[in-house]
Order: structure tokens, then C-alpha cells, then sequence
């Protein structure tokens, strides 16, 4: 009886600890000016003094197309993760095929111009790694292989909205 008290106050210590981070999660450490705070114009709704990342000024037909290709990597995700879960190769290399170079709006002329070289860039190399993780599991890699690629994968997502944010231009 006492061994499973002790294992549920070492659970809440930890439950607790993970909601501390959590709390914490914007919280600099003395001296780290990684992230500007928010200014007094924030409070005025100026949306650059809340939000740091680099614009990207597009139109709305631009914007609805990036937002739609995003949506559908998450998904792609969603699928390959699941499959991985069930032990469903064919969903996985399925899913990794929706979100590759088929889908990339970003090799458009008038689309490219808008979202500059960086984003595209970074764009690219996501959607090709889609398309090799499709690949590699066709060819039999292992579930732990592939998760590990789709944590590369997803840290060009992480990184890009990090990174950028899309303005629409009137």
C-alpha cells in the first residue's frame, strides 16, 4: 500500500513540475532578452509590438493557399503519426504523400515573388522531406526511423512559424 503512495506523489510532483514549465513556458531567465516584451503600443493594438516575427506581405489569394498547404502537412502529420501508432505503413506513406512536392504552392512564380527566398526555401526542403519520408517507408524503414525523420520534418515547421508571420496586403 505505501509503495503505491509513494508512486502517486512522485506522479504529482512531476504532473506538477510539467505544469510549472508549462506556466513558464515565456518566462526569459535573468539576463535572456531573447524575445522583446511587449511595448505600450502593444496595448494600443499595434500588432508588430506584440509580434516579433519577420512579415511577410502578401495578397489574400496567397495567404489562403499558404494557410490550406500548412493544413495540409498537419494532417500529413496527424496520419503518419496515427499509422505509426497502429502499425499502418500504407497510411503512413500515404499520408507523407499528401503533404510533398505535389502540394507546394510555393514553386508558383507570383507566390515565390510574394513569400521571398527564405520562406520558399525552407518550404522546399519541408515538402521534399515529406516526399523521401513517403519513400523510406515504401522501402520498409522502421516506425522509429520514421518518427525520427518526422521530428526533422516538423522542426522546419516549428522554425518557420517561429520565424514568419503573413500580413495581408490591402
Amino acid at each position: 500500500m505505501l509503495e503505491g503512495r509513494q508512486l502517486s506523489v512522485t506522479k504529482a510532483a512531476v504532473l506538477g513540475l510539467l505544469i510549472g514549465a508549462t506556466l513558464c513556458a515565456g518566462c526569459n531567465p535573468p539576463g535572456d532578452d531573447q524575445r522583446v516584451q511587449p511595448t505600450v503600443g502593444a496595448a494600443k493594438g499595434d500588432e508588430a509590438a506584440l509580434d516579433d516575427r519577420t512579415p511577410i506581405h502578401v495578397d489574400a489569394a496567397t495567404r489562403f493557399a499558404v494557410l490550406t498547404e500548412m493544413r495540409t502537412m498537419l494532417n500529413a502529420v496527424q496520419g503518419i503519426v496515427g499509422g505509426a501508432a497502429s502499425g499502418d505503413t500504407a497510411a503512413m506513406r500515404a499520408s507523407a504523400a499528401t503533404a510533398g512536392m505535389a502540394v507546394a504552392s510555393e514553386s508558383g512564380e507570383n507566390v515565390a515573388a510574394q513569400l521571398g527566398a527564405d520562406f520558399v526555401q525552407l518550404g522546399m526542403r519541408t515538402h521534399t522531406g515529406f516526399d523521401s519520408l513517403a519513400a523510406d517507408v515504401a522501402q520498409g524503414q522502421n516506425r522509429e526511423v520514421v518518427l525520427r525523420r518526422l521530428a526533422t520534418i516538423m522542426g522546419n515547421c516549428v522554425g518557420c512559424h517561429n520565424q514568419f508571420r503573413l500580413v495581408v496586403q490591402p
